[in-house]
Formats: C-alpha cells, sequence, structure tokens
C-alpha cells in the first residue's frame, strides 16, 4: 500500500453502518501508521468513533446544508486545508460524492456498490470479498490497495466514564446484579419482534433470577414503558434515557445482549458482546453481526418464512417476526447464558 499522508474516510450514517466501517479504519492505521486520518460523519453518529490514535480528526457534515452554495464552499476549503491524497467514500451515495468531490483528495475511491451518481467522483474497488458481509467489500478497498487485512477489529472510544455512570443509575433503582441488555425497536417497525413476545420472554428471564435492561432512542420510550408496564419485577426501562455512549455502557456491562436488525446490535458486535440476534424481513449475511473467523459469540435467530438475500430485504412482509416465537429465543438463550456463565 503506498505511504498515504492525509486520509479522508467518508462514513456519515447510520449507526450501523458507520460501526460496520472500524475494521477498515483498523486497517487503514495498520497499513499507514504515520498517516493523518480524518472522518467525515453526521455529528449524531460520531459518538462511537475512537479518538487517537486511529482518528486524528473528525469533520461533521450537516446533510441538510450539502445543497448550499455557501457551505459547500466553507466545505471544500476545510476540506483542501488537509491536502488529502486519499479519500475513502464508503457511504456511495450521491450526499458523500458531494463530500469527496469536496475534498480535492488525489486519489477517490469507494467500495464497489457505488450508488446514485457517486461512480461519477470515487472509482468502486471491487475485491474477492464483492457479494460477502458488507464489512468485508469496506475492507476489499484497502486490499485492492494493496494493504494487508489481517483481522476483523474494531476501535471504540473508551466508556469507562459512562460505565460508572450507568451502575450508579442501575444501583439507584435497585439493580445490583447481573442484566441482560435488549432493544424492542427498530429503524423500520417491519423488523421488530412483537412486544406482547418481549414481554413473554422477559418474565421468564426475569423470574430465572436474571435482571433485564430495555434501551433505546427516544422513539422506542413507548415500547419500553409497554413492557416493562406489563412484565414483571427486575426489569428496568432506559428507553430515551440515556447518551449514545451510555448506551454502548449498558450494554458493554451486560451478561449477554439481544434485539432485532438494529444500531444497538451492532455496538454489541463490535463490543464482541454476547448475542442473540432476530432476523427477518433483512439478511444477516450481509450485514448481520459479523466478526469474521472469531464470532462464537453470535447466536443468529432467523425467521422461519424469511427468504431475505444479501442485498434485497422482504420489506413488504410485516408478520416476517412473529415467527420467531418465544420458546425459540427462550432456548437460546438458556444455551447462550450457560456459555457466559461458563
Amino acid at each position: 500500500m503506498k505511504d498515504y499522508k492525509n486520509i479522508l474516510i467518508i462514513k456519515m450514517s447510520s449507526l450501523g453502518d458507520v460501526l460496520h466501517a472500524l475494521p477498515t479504519l483498523y486497517a487503514l492505521r495498520k497499513n499507514c501508521p504515520q498517516a493523518r486520518i480524518v472522518w467525515a460523519v453526521h455529528q449524531n453518529f460520531s459518538a462511537v468513533l475512537p479518538g487517537k490514535p486511529y482518528i486524528d480528526d473528525v469533520i461533521y457534515i450537516d446533510k441538510k446544508k450539502l445543497k448550499s452554495f455557501s457551505y459547500l464552499r466553507g466545505l471544500r476549503k476545510k476540506l483542501h486545508d488537509y491536502h488529502f491524497d486519499l479519500c475513502l467514500d464508503l457511504q456511495g451515495l450521491a450526499k458523500s460524492a458531494i463530500v469527496a468531490w469536496c475534498s480535492g483528495a488525489k486519489e477517490k475511491y469507494g467500495y464497489w456498490e457505488m450508488r446514485e451518481g457517486s461512480f461519477l467522483v470515487s472509482k468502486g474497488l471491487a475485491g474477492t470479498h464483492q457479494y460477502d458481509h458488507v464489512i468485508e467489500r469496506y475492507l476489499d478497498t484497502v486490499r485492492v490497495l494493496g494493504g494487508r487485512v489481517d483481522e476483523i477489529a474494531f476501535p471504540l472510544p473508551s466508556i469507562e466514564k459512562e460505565k460508572g455512570i450507568m451502575k450508579e443509575r442501575f444501583r439507584a433503582l435497585g439493580l445490583t446484579g447481573p442484566y441482560i441488555a435488549v432493544v424492542p425497536g427498530a429503524r423500520w417497525s417491519v423488523k421488530e419482534w412483537p412486544l406482547p413476545y418481549w414481554t413473554e420472554f422477559l418474565r421468564r428471564v426475569t423470574a430465572s433470577g436474571m435482571g433485564a435492561v430495555i434501551l433505546g432512542s427516544a422513539d422506542d420510550t413507548v415500547k419500553g414503558q409497554v413492557i416493562s408496564r406489563d412484565a414483571e419485577t427486575g426489569i428496568y426501562d432506559f428507553t430515551g434515557k440515556t447518551s449514545l455512549r451510555e448506551l454502548m455502557a449498558a450494554i458493554s456491562s451486560s451478561r449477554l445482549y439481544i434485539s432485532a436488525d438494529t444500531g444497538p446490535l451492532h455496538i454489541a458486535n463490535a463490543l464482541k458482546k454476547e448475542l442473540i440476534a432476530l432476523f427477518g424481513p433483512t439478511c444477516p449475511d450481509r450485514t448481520g453481526p459479523y466478526g469474521g473467523p472469531d464470532s462464537s459469540y453470535i447466536h443468529m435467530i432467523i425467521s422461519p418464512t424469511s427468504q431475505a438475500t444479501p442485498d434485497h430485504p422482504l420489506v413488504n412482509d410485516p408478520e416476517c417476526m412473529s415467527q420467531i416465537t418465544v420458546d425459540t429465543v427462550w432456548h437460546t438463550y438458556i444455551q447462550a447464558i450457560k456459555k457466559v456463565n461458563g
């Protein structure tokens, strides 16, 4: 790989997608230890990005202003001041193509799925993992450029402070023992496991003596209230009550994480937390939890009616997730907890 001096990574959203790009950041730093690496991102997803030695600077992109000439002029000047010799557009959309164009980088590349005309700005690089998991597709950009990829690693920011904060918050509510972390929501409602299923499952969990912490964004607040209201004691609802790093800390300190296909699932994966992933309308072969060969911490449950393929989700199958039974998740949970407890 060339001895690049100034590198721009463009991956602005969403939460899961940003996390999927972290192994590429890790590989770039390993191959270019002296380079200045800058990441362009939407500010609300920046909390999962690490600082030095992996990232030297972060540039926040306001997607609502990308059509403003004055904003683009300022962005272009800001980016040109870095004198980028390499730009990696891992978003592959029109909005990221604008940022790549503004970068002034001598070499502009992306992974092979360059959409919405982004291929007119950055050259898509297709490697041997062209049809594999998206993490491998991103890593192919490093491989094609001559870099080595020896492992799947997720560099993350320190969350020690947030772990202490969450421990005190849990203690104040009476949660001092082990717990599992669950997220009932998802960006698409079709990907969500039904709330009555969550309620019944968590009844069994708490009856066994394990605590349960419900996590999620403010959009998941009603779901958390319904589950915690209908279930019994031992359930602690923190939906809409944590920052992104506090959510990371709560997941990190849990015994086990469970959710459908949603951003926090990929946080759990990046933390290499023992997890159970529920998939129906989307295909885990492309965007599910992934850690390379060393990913025995992942327990996958796929709807028996699911016929989703890596690039064709079943967005019009609202009954897909209801085919995953409480008994199925419970039996998987028992096996996973036995593994965690040794």
